[in-house]
């Protein structure tokens, strides 16, 4: 009966610590941390107080399981690895074989902004994921990661400054990638 009651508040939350993972860990590896938070979630399952709170209470799981995996071994390698054989689809709650994506995914822009997220610092690439890859807004993204939603908004900041520093950059070492992508209507700025 408790099975039942704990699976239920946790189904409409997968998706979104499996986006919350891609973000942390790597495509390759989200599945697995989400696997590893959902059964974290169920032997503290009684540590719940308010079942309101269920979604803060995966991510912030999901988030710890993340950052166990990156600061051991681990994930010092895997965080800045993208398999080519899979792709993340933001939009939808599961990650998705490659014969199921649109060819105009594979664009170098697309693989130049997943590549800026997994550089930036893990404070800033959480904020970026719970906010794009989850769809919160700074209330919620500061009851996850425990912090003041001000925090998150200069930390949101932050990270999109570099983000769009590290994309100049990228074109700029690419110039005619990225006249390409303009003739084509595909980048906007």
């Amino acid at each position: 009966m408790e099975y039942e009651r704990f699976a239920a508040l946790v189904a409409p939350h997968i998706g979104a610590m499996a986006r919350m993972a891609a973000a942390l860990v790597g495509l390759a590896d989200a599945e697995d941390a989400a696997q590893e938070a959902l059964v974290r979630a169920w032997n503290g399952w009684a540590s719940l107080r308010e079942e309101q709170a269920v979604s803060t209470w995966l991510l912030r799981i999901t988030i710890n399981v993340c950052h166990n995996w990156q600061s051991g071994r681990f994930g010092t390698h895997r965080r800045l690895t993208v398999p080519l054989t899979l792709l993340f689809d933001p939009l939808s709650d599961a990650i998705l074989p490659l014969e199921a994506i649109s060819p105009d995914v594979f664009e170098p822009a697309a693989f130049d902004l997943r590549a800026a997220v997994a550089d930036l610092p893990l404070d800033l690439r959480q904020v970026v994921a719970l906010r794009f890859y989850v769809g919160m807004d700074s209330t919620q993204i500061g009851a996850v990661l425990e912090i003041p939603a001000g925090t998150v908004r200069t930390r949101l900041q932050r990270a999109l400054a570099r983000l769009r520093e590290a994309l100049a950059d990228e074109a700029n070492a690419h110039p005619q990638d990225t006249g390409e992508a303009h003739e084509r209507g595909q980048i906007h700025g």
